[in-house]
Formats: C-alpha cells, structure tokens, sequence
C-alpha cells in the first residue's frame, strides 16, 4: 500500500539506528503541498539515503508499520533484487520475534477488501506518525482496548 509506513534507517549489521515517521513537502514559498510517499520513492528505485542522512547507517527503506522507538530493537533482513531492496522482515534482537512485511501488508489488503479503500482505517494494524504501535518486550504488539480518537483532516489523500 503506498504511502504508509516509516523510514528505518539501518548500520552494517542490519540494526536499526534511527527512524523517520514523515517528511512534509513544502514548496518555494515554505507552503506545505503534502506529505513525501516514502514507498512510491522507494519503488521507483529512489534511495532514501537522498531524504534520510544518518552518519552510522549504510542504507533506509519503508517500513509499513510504525514503531516508534521499538524499532531500535530489531535488525532488518533485505530481499529483492539488487537495486531494487526492501525490508523483508525485522527480528527482535533478543527474543528472535519476526514481524514479517508480507503478514503486515496481507493484513492490511484484507482490511481493505472488507472496508473498502476510502480510506480503511488500518491505525490498530500499523500505528502512525503521532501513535506508533505498543510492543512488548518481545517486539510483539501488545493487546490493548482501542483509543478512541476523531478522525482529523488530512493534509492531502491521493
């Protein structure tokens, strides 16, 4: 699904150093025009190294749930062809949890095929920029009553 998810920027190792929830587009005059799509970036062969500068990673890419601070506590695994990367996986690096992507984005596909794309609210499946999902010490969710939040206007839906 494009346009969700974080920037994680990773070292040598695959941990995670740093993350990045949005970038906010702005043009010459300093007025916002909307929110960067890390993932349309990303698969059009975009580095996000150009957006996202950490001096200990060796690379970035989108990942489709927001983590927050755990995710300092996972290393990335990569697939795809050279070139063309993503993240994969992430693995707890203590527990060895894996969160895999294609569960993630399964889950959000089903979400939309029952709710329909307009938009389907999917925040319980992925957290967001200013609510990252809770996890426990394991690095999975934590089961918890879902916040009850309005929903606020967007700064643009494509």
């Amino acid at each position: 699904m494009k346009g969700v998810g974080a920037l994680l920027a990773y070292d040598t190792a695959g941990t995670v150093v740093a993350t990045l929830d949005y970038v906010v587009a702005r043009d010459d005059e300093g007025n916002v025009v909307g929110l960067v799509d890390f993932a349309a970036h990303e698969e059009a062969g975009g580095e996000h190294t150009d957006i996202f500068v950490v001096s200990n990673a060796t690379g970035s890419k989108v990942w489709p749930e927001w983590l927050g601070s755990g995710a300092h506590d996972f290393t990335v695994e990569l697939a795809g062809p050279p070139g063309g990367k993503h993240i994969a996986a992430l693995v707890h690096k203590t527990s060895g949890h894996r969160r895999e992507r294609a569960t993630v984005e399964a889950n959000i596909a089903m979400r939309v095929a029952v709710y329909g794309p307009d938009p389907a609210d999917i925040r319980d499946l992925v957290g967001g920029p200013d609510r990252p999902l809770a996890l426990d010490d394991d690095g999975k969710v934590k089961v918890m009553a879902p916040p009850v939040r309005p929903n606020l206007p967007l700064v643009a839906v494509k």
